[in-house]
């Protein structure tokens, strides 16, 4: 008679999406780049919180923007809002800034933790290791904190993770080999799931054309990368953002 096994947990009972998407950032001094960060990073959404933040990202991001924007808005990217790059250029700098500070807001009013891993470039060139692709590696430390994340504040919960849909197959599909590194396919019962116990048995990847969720990441990153760089115009978004960063690691050390 085989003994009677339990689950070590039961997951499901609080269900989170975790959007991600990444941004790259740089600085030149002297036309030359003095610091340069890849960022993978993301907002864990709690599942009875997706429709207060759908709803508010559809005013704030669409409704004001389509305003300004007209008819040939169709794709929101927080950095073309910023620098003021088509169909974003006829809204001024100021009120780009105005328009990604109700992003901020939403993940305030929301109580929306962030997570983000950043892999500093220009100290990577100079590592053993330096040839490896960083926007993996900033995935990888993504997917690490997003685990601790759940192991810390809800150890019962269950997290289904959507990236932003790549055009680059090889990125997709790196990003796809990471995660089943560490996110064994279960067998036998209880299942062994690897170091992601706490992640749905597969990643997904979303539209940011469609995706509220993918929208907020990207302008979170966006903020977070300009930070590392001290750009002082959107310092105050950073400063405000801080307040729901749950989860840091910037490689290398």
């Amino acid at each position: 008679m085989q003994p009677n096994r339990e689950s070590r947990r039961r997951l499901g009972d609080n269900v989170h999406i975790v959007y991600v998407d990444d941004s790259r950032q740089h600085k030149n001094v002297e036309g030359k780049i003095s610091q340069q960060f890849q960022l993978i990073g993301g907002v864990i959404i709690e599942d009875r919180k997706f429709d207060l933040l759908e709803q508010e990202l559809a005013y704030y991001l669409y409704e004001l923007v389509y305003a300004e924007a007209g008819n040939e808005f169709e794709r929101f990217h927080a950095a073309d809002l910023l620098a003021g790059r088509p169909p974003f250029d006829k809204i001024g700098r100021a009120r780009a800034i105005e328009i990604l500070a109700t992003g901020i807001d939403t993940v305030a009013r929301l109580q929306i933790p962030v997570i983000y891993a950043a892999v500093d470039m220009v100290k990577l060139r100079t590592t053993s290791y330096g040839s490896v692709e960083p926007k993996d590696m900033a995935f990888r430390g993504c997917l690490r904190l997003v685990e601790q994340w759940f192991k810390e504040i809800e150890p019962d919960g269950l997290g289904l993770l959507v990236s932003d849909n790549y055009e680059s197959r090889p990125i997709r599909g790196a990003f796809q080999s990471s995660f089943h590194m560490f996110r064994n396919r279960a067998f036998g019962s209880p299942p062994v799931r690897g170091m992601l116990e706490h992640l749905h048995d597969d990643m997904y990847f979303g539209d940011s054309k469609f995706s509220k969720g993918i929208q907020l990441a990207d302008i979170c990153m966006l903020m977070i990368g300009r930070h590392l760089l001290d750009y002082s115009d959107t310092e105050d978004l950073y400063q405000d953002l801080s307040k729901n960063i749950a989860k840091v690691s910037c490689e290398p050390l």
